[in-house]
């Protein structure tokens, strides 16, 4: 899976979501600001993250994300 492809399904789920990415092959480091975070837990953020590459994790495309998420500087 792409870096590029792993950017746009999360800005399709997540609104306003600014994405980064690095990494190759099948593990990522992402980094996803929104303001759909906005109250909820670190844990809760990632799962929200997680849940968009369900199918992915289960066919082995991806086999590893690692995830920072983070609001907006002015929603803190």
């Amino acid at each position: 899976m792409s870096p590029e492809k792993i950017k746009a399904k999360i800005q399709e789920q997540i609104e306003d979501a600014q994405v980064t990415t690095s990494g190759e092959d099948c593990n990522f480091v992402i980094e996803v600001t929104s303001s759909a975070f906005k109250g909820k837990s670190p844990l809760q953020c990632h799962r929200m993250v997680n849940d968009i590459f369900k199918a992915e994790f289960e066919s082995g495309e991806l086999h590893a994300l690692s995830i920072k998420t983070r609001l907006p500087e002015s929603s803190q």
